[in-house]
């Protein structure tokens, strides 16, 4: 029997040790960390902009600049135009959330009265499509409610715009220093291994950034494309769907099917021939951006097969919520680099071993 080697034993428990220290004080500074977490996103989407500009002979630096001037603008134009025209639309559907529910109330009741005449031993309990409460007091009741809660909802909304604000400085000092980083990563390992932790580094940033700024790029064309469609068919909150339709597409699996339920909600009360319209829109973009787009912009990006997608997103999704909706399939890639640098080379020292011995 081999003897125990008690260093490696103590070196292992040691790395566990620290490793469950620093998740214990990363959980004391939540909102640190969702700075940092939000920034190195940042950083990562711009990535590849900056290596093309760079390709193109420029220097990083002039890169950089050029990248974040764009982005800046960018969201100044949003804050300009995109967010005053979406509260409009919001306001608006608020406004009118009670003729609008009584609009989608006679089309349930339609449907139920279908129902109760082709299939009559049916069960389905009276009043169970009635809406005249929502519609009335309730309505008024929450809309008291949010007024009520204003103040709060206005701290939220500017302690967000700083962390974002915040998260943007701090991803320029990423992308300008991402070569100390990469160093400083590599020097937390043995001389020997410092190669392959570079290499793990710059492939862990190549998956990052090109999923993150792919997405980005096919969910925004999926969603201007879907409110252009739908505005060009009369439908009056276009605008507030191609943002729904956006995020939505950045979810695997199941967002877009969200958004059409969201968007039929919302289509009702214009009537079938809207949501025909709309759907139809919403479900043939939805099939381009998959099979021209994301191919095209994205490619096989992060490697990760079509069952450990689903179980990525459904796993994350139930762990954090949106964000691991948003974020599963990377940490999925992730989680397969990690496993191929540093577990199945023990696994094969540890299946090669006896063999070797006895050979």
């Amino acid at each position: 029997m081999n003897a125990i080697d008690w260093r490696r034993v103590f070196r292992i428990a040691g790395v566990v040790l620290v490793v469950l220290a620093a998740l214990w004080f990363a959980s004391l500074i939540p909102k640190t960390i969702a700075l940092f977490l939000i920034a190195a996103f940042v950083a990562f989407g711009l990535q590849p902009l900056v290596v093309k500009l760079q390709e193109r002979k420029m220097p990083r630096m002039a890169a950089i600049a050029i990248v974040y001037t764009l982005l800046i603008l960018a969201i100044v134009m949003g804050l300009l135009f995109i967010v005053p025209l979406t509260v409009d639309q919001v306001s608006s559907l608020a406004s009118n959330a009670p003729s609008y529910l009584s609009g989608i109330q006679s089309w349930l009741l339609d449907g139920e009265a279908w129902l109760r005449e082709r299939i009559p031993n049916l069960k389905i309990p009276e009043n169970v499509f009635d809406f005249g409460k929502l519609t009335g007091g309730n309505v008024g009741t929450l809309a008291t409610a949010t007024l009520a809660n204003a103040t709060a909802i206005l701290g939220n909304v500017f302690y967000s715009l700083l962390i974002c604000f915040s998260a943007l400085i701090l991803s320029i000092f990423f992308l300008t220093n991402d070569h100390q980083i990469a160093e400083s990563f590599a020097a937390m390992f043995p001389e020997r291994r410092r190669a392959t932790a570079r290499k793990l580094s710059a492939e862990i940033t190549a998956l990052f950034g090109s999923y993150i700024s792919g997405q980005i790029i096919v969910s925004t064309i999926t969603g201007v494309v879907v409110a252009l469609l739908s505005w060009a068919v009369g439908f009056k909150f276009a605008l507030l769907l191609g943002i729904i339709t956006a995020v939505a597409y950045s979810i695997p699996i199941f967002g877009m099917l969200v958004a059409q339920i969201i968007a039929l909600v919302l289509c009702a009360p214009q009537g079938v021939g809207c949501v025909l319209w709309v759907q139809a829109i919403m479900f043939g973009m939805a099939r381009i951006s998959d099979n021209i787009l994301v191919p095209k912009i994205m490619g096989d990006s992060v490697g990760v097969s079509p069952i450990g997608v689903m179980f990525a997103v459904f796993a994350g999704g139930e762990l954090f919520g949106l964000p691991g909706l948003l974020l599963g399939i990377p940490a999925a890639a992730l989680i397969k680099i990690l496993w191929r640098y540093f577990v199945t080379p023990w696994l094969h020292r540890q299946m090669d071993g006896p063999a070797a011995g006895t050979g």
